[in-house]
């Protein structure tokens, strides 16, 4: 049953501890810290993980055991199914078989984990109510419209997520017991005042560095390599010098098209019976309600809610009055209990089931719910509407020759694929049965230009696959959402060594690259060695191409960078150059420290640091010293999972997720 959020009912905190005395100080806090404190979790969990620990025999049942409590496989399977149709947008072919493990193993351990958190905080007696759950939910930004809680906004994003209410709030509640033992381990954990400062010192360090970026491309310009060099450079590249392997590609292609032609009234009013439900609004009602909460003593709240029916069903009574006089709903207390016009599952079930049997102007009560005892009176009925086939018919027609085409396609590319099997070793009867021509490509590759097919890895992969080289026509290839071919090849010339002289211009031009790497890391050598004999920078800068400091030339020549101070995160340096400057040893009072290096794009930079500021424990540092807590806190917590889990009982059935 889920909670009624119409009510936005606020119910006092009745904490039920024996022997967990810190978790209600930490519970009391917890809206105010939370989003502070749990930063850090998400890598511990990525961190410690379950494996090591696990036991994966075969006796271990249908799905994972954690100290004998069964996981809630089907939910597990589900929650995965949902991350794998998340990553399916990024592998539109096929996700990775790693990708898939990581995911399956990182699920694993977070149920795992919470799990066995559950466990700990339910042996030491820490109870979650319904008042805790529904300030948990009403506080989330995610369902807030204009900073408050909007009801619209909470019941659309669960339905946009597949979930219900009542699968929400379960987890909400598991979730707020296992984070109360999570942040008192995070909010208990502290760092002496030395540590702190330094962690700051290296954190905060700043350093004043240059760097010279010196481009292959600009040394492979100068070089000239003579034929002794491009020879050498053709013989250790043999395989660049080789004809690509080549068949002849035959293919048919089927693709979907919209079925564009008239459509008779009769077949439109069939298609539009079958999603009327799509062009209906549900019915929506207005009630009124006065909660009075069952609070302590349930037969009191009974009695009081009786006294309050008997008063709103005399003659003349304001009910609108009484419900701001005795609710103690403070959401809608204040408009009289007005709950707005909303439809049946705004409702919680015995509270609906009440406001959808009234009539207008009937009051009935007390309802029990969850929150307590209700006194309802019916303000208005919003009967369901359904629109007329005539206001929809012209979308209804789009979307049915949409539909149509769907289907007939479905159709066509059923009848392909049965074709490729049974007339395996041509694409004749495909196209004569589908009125599809066949395609020719004299000589197919990898690396054709002017050829989309030849830039599809599935293309590619079933052209030269064993089978299809056989002589088979492939299995029927999606090459685009609606766009499926077969293909066959025939002709196959396999790579063969050509000469050097046909190719002359590309050995040159790779043995120029090659002379160009040697001369740029060479370059770099030297200006090291000039920074490192003391040599001041900005001789350096004008000993490689009289360039002056914080100018260049262009795309492919060298560029050079002034002196300036940065940070660690700092994001105007190359990431290669700032992880190096920052790894350096500190510079001496009379010269810099300088290094070199190869960047990820191959070319060569060259760095100096002429000085080092660590950083200091001020105030305005409180915040480095403040995440520097957490993440010791964070290492606690880590260590803490692996000592439960080092204990722990651990069952996983290995066949899970086949």
């Amino acid at each position: 049953m889920g909670l009624t959020f119409a009510t936005a009912a606020v119910i006092p905190r009745p904490f039920s501890h024996r022997g967990f005395a810190m978790l209600q100080w930490i519970h009391d806090r917890l809206s105010k810290v939370f989003w502070f404190i749990m930063a850090p979790l998400t890598i511990v969990f990525t961190l410690w993980g379950v494996h090591g620990v696990v036991d994966f025999g075969s006796g271990s049942g249908q799905g994972i055991k954690v100290n004998g409590e069964e996981l809630p496989i089907a939910r597990l399977k589900q929650d995965y199914q949902g991350q794998m149709a998340q990553l399916a947008k990024s592998y539109p072919d096929e996700i990775p078989a790693d990708i898939k493990q990581a995911t399956r193993a990182t699920l694993v351990d977070q149920y795992v984990n919470t799990t066995l958190l559950n466990q700990k905080v339910n042996a030491a007696g820490y109870k979650v109510t319904d008042s805790d759950v529904i300030d948990s939910i009403q506080t989330n930004p995610a369902f807030q419209v204009d900073g408050k809680f909007s009801k619209d906004a909470y019941y659309g994003l669960l339905q946009t997520r597949g979930l219900t209410p009542d699968r929400f709030e379960t987890d909400q509640r598991a979730q707020l017991k296992s984070r109360a033992l999570e942040v008192a381990l995070v909010l208990s954990a502290f760092a002496t005042v030395d540590e702190v400062r330094t962690a700051v010192a290296l954190q905060d360090e700043t350093r004043e560095v240059a760097s010279i970026v010196l481009p292959v491309a600009h040394f492979a310009a100068l070089a000239k390599p003579d034929r002794a060099a491009v020879e050498a450079y053709y013989a250790a590249h043999l395989d660049q010098f080789k004809s690509p392997d080549t068949v002849r590609l035959s293919y048919v292609e089927l693709k979907f098209v919209d079925s564009s032609g008239p459509v008779d009234d009769a077949s439109l009013q069939a298609y539009f019976e079958t999603v009327k439900d799509r062009y209906t609004q549900a019915e929506k009602r207005r009630a009124r309600h006065i909660l009075i909460q069952a609070g302590t003593d349930a037969a009191a709240a009974q009695k009081k809610a009786q006294e309050i029916y008997a008063l709103a069903t005399k003659p003349g009574a304001d009910f609108s009055a009484l419900a701001k006089q005795y609710s103690q709903d403070s959401g809608s207390a204040a408009q009289g209990g007005d709950l707005g016009m909303v439809e049946k599952s705004f409702f919680v079930g015995p509270f609906a089931n009440a406001v959808f049997a009234m009539k207008v102007g009937e009051i009935k009560g007390p309802v029990k719910t969850p929150f307590g005892w209700h006194v309802i009176q019916l303000q208005a009925i919003e009967p369901a509407l359904v629109a007329s086939f005539d206001s929809v018919k012209a979308a209804l027609t789009h979307e049915y020759q949409k539909t149509e085409g769907e289907r007939q396609f479905g159709e066509r590319q059923e009848k392909i694929e049965q074709l490729a099997f049974e007339a395996s070793g041509t694409l004749a009867p495909i196209a004569k049965a589908l009125n599809l021509s066949i395609e020719e490509v004299p000589a197919f590759y990898d690396g054709l230009t002017g050829n989309a097919l030849a830039s599809n890895p599935k293309v590619l992969k079933a052209a030269f696959s064993a089978d299809v080289l056989a002589g088979q026509n492939s299995r029927p290839i999606e090459i685009a959402p609606g766009d499926v071919i077969v293909l066959r090849a025939s002709d196959r010339r396999v790579p063969a060594q050509l000469p050097i002289d046909s190719l002359l211009a590309k050995a040159e031009d790779g043995a120029r690259r090659e002379l160009g790497a040697r001369d740029a890391k060479a370059a770099a050598a030297r200006l090291v060695a000039n920074l490192s004999a003391g040599t001041a920078w900005d001789a350096v800068v004008k000993s490689v191409g009289g360039i002056a400091a914080d100018q260049s030339k262009n795309a492919t020549d060298i560029k050079v960078a002034a002196f300036k101070s940065v940070g660690r995160k700092d994001r105007t340096v190359a990431p290669d150059v700032l992880s190096a400057a920052f790894a350096a040893t500190a510079p001496s009072a009379s010269q810099v420290s300088a290094g070199s290096l190869s960047l990820s794009s191959g070319d060569w930079a060259v760095f100096a640091v002429s000085k080092v500021a660590p950083g200091v424990l001020t105030d305005k540092a409180s915040a480095s010293a403040e995440k520097f807590s957490r993440s010791v806190g964070a290492q606690e917590l880590g260590s803490y999972l692996m000592s439960l889990k080092a204990k722990a009982n651990i069952k996983m059935n290995p066949s899970l997720f086949e």
